[in-house]
């Protein structure tokens, strides 16, 4: 689905994998080792970089090995000393911290404000001062942000901070909410059914619009000098900006927001763009502007200039380190540039100009990774090929390390709808990507053929399911006149849209041999009136916000359904997989978390209509994920089980 967790930020994924010098290989070639999946929870990134305005200073965030993949929470601050050319963690190291992210400069550059979660999934803001060692509490404020959301904090100007924090008494929900405690709410129900003390119950009302009365978010500007704080608006607020001379403070509020708003206004919204509507579920209809030293509010046509980041000029004329080195961020000022690399020597990140130096001089400040020395690898190569319609496509193929020319190997093939190939080297190759299942590296490590296919979307939607192969059987077709793949062992596997593209090509063919399917769809009436798993019992949001986000996702924005299954049945029929089960001859193991936006249920249809049919099939569930397996130790579970399924379905005749 395209609107997955509508609060992404952008952040910096270093991916490419710079070839091995040769006397690097060469020295390394007794001691090179396959990829195993723990392996996957060792890499570290660079994941965001904030400069101050004098260009003296950045704060450099990095993400630690954790117990989970892909986590947002697993980070640590660093302060980069240009003048001293020295990288130290401002972050404190206490084991109740869970991580550390959205570092923000005073417009100054004397101060640094950033944010931590602890084991209870509360969110607190750090200041930091030039001149001294470490960062400090603010003071005791619940931020109410999530991982992606660098919009709950801002300086109003040297000395105050706006922020949002949870009201007093307000019920915790969101993301960091759901990422950090794993959806709680569902067992406390539980544990008050058990108990007999309280009610269990929870209810959903359709029809009537009161907006809701709880306690929620409070906008709150804090003197960082004496730490006092002061309360300027409350409600259901989000999406924070200061005006450029500090003197006004603009947000969106949910009035009444999801649920308290008739469904049918954010559908208005959607007619001429769903983003919009997505925005208006997410943070609110109604836009404010406040004094940011009164609270009173005033017309947003008397300050016509908002910005939450002030915008400063860069220099991007620096010499890099490296030849795979690629531009991070330069200072405002000062000459200063930060580049990065990921190679086959480990991930590294210079320093280059900045503090009087010239631009050539670089020093290396940060370096990780060193691991990936350890790995060996297979070779690549793109495929060209036809599509059934004639059109020219490319695919890439991934090589087992200890591939022998001449050998036809059992082949793994991952699809993922929509997604067309070009000339440039996939990133999911590099060992950088930490993927938790259908890692290209990790098959290839097995000793399976990996190959990725373009897969054009079908023009029409009527055709969604019939359309699956026409960019993969070509696809595979080369792979095998080209002596590489064995025809009668070709596995397909995909997560996401890829599960479905999944369960609709084990529908529309049985040319593969086995198939792996993850938080994939497969029956859209089902999917459109079924709740998102996090939002379910409330842990993410109210529930009836999740659906209207699905229902504007199937009607209006990803599947352009163009209306609800009463309307559209054909197209809701035409794709959904589930409803040519009994076409499916292909071994199938299912994947999901029982929280994911796409609900578990979907993966209990397919596998209860193959069930019904006696046919192989596995059914893989694990409590308290969500859209991808993310816990260590249910990702060193799954793999076990992916090789075992390969083993037994791909196995030669």
């Amino acid at each position: 689905m395209k609107h997955k967790i509508s609060l992404l930020r952008t952040a910096i994924a270093l991916s490419v994998v710079a070839a091995a010098p040769l006397g690097l290989a060469a020295q390394h070639a007794l001691t090179q080792r396959k990829l195993q999946p723990e392996d996957l929870f060792r890499v570290r990134k660079v994941r965001a970089t904030a400069w101050s305005a004098d260009g003296l200073h950045a704060a450099v965030e990095l993400t630690r090995p954790d117990q989970r993949l892909g986590s947002e929470v697993s980070n640590e601050i660093t302060l980069l000393d240009v003048k001293g050319r020295t990288l130290h963690t401002l972050s404190p190291n206490a084991s109740r911290y869970v991580g550390f992210f959205n570092p923000i400069w005073s417009p100054d550059g004397r101060r640094l404000t950033f944010l931590s979660v602890d084991v209870n999934a509360s969110m607190r803001a750090w200041i930091w001062m030039v001149g001294t060692n470490s960062a400090s509490p603010l003071r005791e404020l619940d931020v109410r942000a999530g991982f992606f959301d660098d919009t709950a904090m801002a300086w109003v100007d040297n000395n105050h901070i706006a922020l949002l924090a949870w009201d007093i008494g307000a019920k915790k929900s969101g993301t960091v909410y759901t990422e950090v405690l794993r959806g709680p709410n569902a067992a406390e129900g539980w544990k008050r059914a058990l108990n007999g003390r309280s009610p269990s119950v929870s209810v959903l009302e359709s029809g009537n619009f009161a907006e809701p009365k709880e306690p929620s978010a409070r906008l709150v500007v804090v003197d960082v000098r004496t730490n006092s704080a002061k309360t300027l608006a409350r409600g259901r607020i989000h999406n924070l900006s200061v005006s450029a001379d500090g003197a006004f403070l603009k947000f969106d509020r949910e009035q009444p927001g999801v649920p308290g708003q008739p469904v049918a206004s954010y559908f208005a919204l959607a007619t001429h763009d769903v983003e919009t509507a997505y925005e208006a579920v997410n943070r609110g209809t109604t836009s404010h502007v406040i004094d940011a030293r009164s609270g009173a509010e005033v017309a947003a046509s008397s300050m016509p200039q908002l910005t939450g980041k002030r915008v400063t000029k860069t220099d991007e004329n620096v010499t890099a380190p490296r030849p795979d080195a690629s531009l991070l961020s330069t200072a405002p000022v000062g000459g200063g540039a930060l580049y990065a690399a990921n190679g086959s020597d480990g991930s590294h990140l210079w320093l280059c100009g900045g503090g009087a130096l010239p631009k050539s001089s670089c020093t290396e400040i940060w370096h990780a990774n060193e691991w990936i020395r350890e790995i060996k690898t297979g070779s690549i190569e793109s495929i060209p090929y036809k599509g059934t319609d004639g059109s020219a496509l490319t695919a890439w193929l991934l090589l087992p390390p200890d591939y022998s020319a001449g050998t036809k190997l059992p082949m793994v093939t991952i699809v993922y709808p929509g997604l067309i190939y070009g000339a440039n080297q996939p990133s999911k190759f590099s060992l950088y990507e930490a993927g938790f299942w259908e890692h290209p590296q990790m098959f290839a490590a097995l000793g399976y053929a990996v190959l990725l296919p373009s897969m054009p979307l079908a023009k029409d939607q009527s055709d969604k399911l019939k359309a699956l192969p026409d960019g993969v059987l070509p696809a595979v077709d080369a792979v095998i006149a080209r002596g590489i793949a064995d025809s009668e062992r070709v596995a397909v596997v995909g997560q996401s849209d890829g599960g479905f593209a999944t369960l609709g090509l084990i529908t529309e063919t049985n040319r593969f041999r086995s198939a792996i399917e993850s938080a994939g769809f497969a029956d859209l009436v089902s999917l459109y009136g079924t709740f998102y798993g996090q939002y379910r019992y409330g842990d993410a949001g109210p529930p009836e916000k999740g659906q209207v986000l699905r229902m504007l996702q199937m009607e209006k924005g990803y599947a352009g359904l163009g209306g609800p299954p009463w309307v559209a049945v054909d197209l809701y029929r035409a794709g959904s997989p589930v409803l040519s089960a009994h076409k499916v001859q292909t071994p199938l193991m299912l994947i999901h978390g029982d929280l994911d936006f796409i609900p578990i249920q979907q993966g209990e249809e397919f596998f209860t209509a193959l069930y019904r049919q006696d046919k192989r099939a596995m059914f893989v569930r694990y409590q308290g994920e969500w859209h991808t397996i993310s816990s260590r130790e249910n990702v060193l579970d799954l793999w076990k089980r992916v090789t075992e399924w390969l083993a037994e379905t791909m196995a030669p005749r």
